[in-house]
């Protein structure tokens, strides 16, 4: 019986479809993918993986089929990428994007405007480098899977409110939903003392001397896209302040104007050294 020749440009593609759908799987499973696009993207990670899983399969048939010419130039197109996903890297700092930060604007246009309207306007763009970050928010945020919203359009539930005392203190995993209600109702939380831990960012360009953001790098759809976001802070002694190093600020909250936009702001009382907070935030 003559014995049926290996096809070695077939074993490759097969070989190298199936380590690129193994990284996808590793990298949703181990939830390492969030470092590279939200997780709304899972689903098509999943998607990926199995498409390269059913050519593999599809391939194992034409294993001993043979083959004129082998070429197998193409079977090494996907080393790139896999090397870039799973070799050790880096986190990304604010000196690898942009200087702009994401300020209230970003919510909405309207003072004390309520999170349920949002959904029906257009937001207003930051500057040209926010313009794909805010459009892409206000095409999505209807699809945000937020806390519940009360009839007066104030998110409920959210921990650390204490309304008797007039006090916030943002949990780092609900840094995102109290930033968009506190930008969206900013006149309900005038006056409220409000505890927060983010690193220090500052703009020379649009910021004194004595203003500083505690920011969380915030990713509305990949990596690419990352913009620093908070809550523009006031204090004295914003200039002895590491870039980058992160505080826990304490302060109260007032009505301030950030590129001719009412913005809610901080006046600090306290800054203290705090421990990083890993990853990103998503708006959705």
């Amino acid at each position: 019986m003559k014995t049926r020749a290996f096809n070695l440009q077939v074993f490759l593609e097969c070989l190298w479809h199936s380590i690129f759908a193994g990284a996808m799987i590793y990298l949703v499973v181990s939830g390492k993918y969030l470092s590279y696009v939200t997780p709304r993207m899972e689903p098509y990670l999943y998607f990926t993986a199995i498409v390269m899983l059913i050519w593999t399969c599809a391939g194992i048939y034409r294993l001993f089929y043979p083959q004129y010419r082998v070429r197998s130039a193409h079977c090494f197109v996907l080393i790139l990428p896999i090397l870039f996903l799973l070799l050790p890297h880096s986190s990304l700092s604010t000196a690898d994007i942009s200087n702009q930060y994401i300020s209230g604007n970003a919510f909405t246009d309207l003072s004390g405007q309520s999170s349920n309207d949002i959904t029906n306007k257009q937001v207003p763009s930051v500057n040209n480098s926010t313009n794909k970050f805010t459009d892409e928010l206000t095409e999505t945020i209807d699809s945000y899977i937020q806390p519940d919203v009360s009839d007066d359009g104030y998110i409920v539930d959210l921990p650390g409110l204490d309304e008797k005392n007039k006090t916030i203190t943002v949990d780092d995993d609900y840094f995102y939903p109290w930033m968009s209600e506190i930008f969206l109702n900013m006149e309900k939380y005038d006056g409220y003392q409000i505890s927060i831990t983010g690193f220090v960012f500052k703009d020379p360009e649009l910021m004194a001397d004595n203003e500083f953001v505690p920011a969380r790098l915030a990713m509305a759809c990949c990596v690419a896209d990352l913009m620093p976001l908070g809550m523009l802070c006031q204090y004295d002694k914003a200039s002895e302040l590491k870039l980058e190093s992160w505080v826990t600020v304490e302060g109260i909250i007032h009505i301030g104007k950030y590129m001719d936009y009412d913005d809610p702001q901080i006046t600090v009382t306290k800054v203290s050294p705090a421990e990083e907070v890993p990853g990103y935030i998503y708006p959705y």
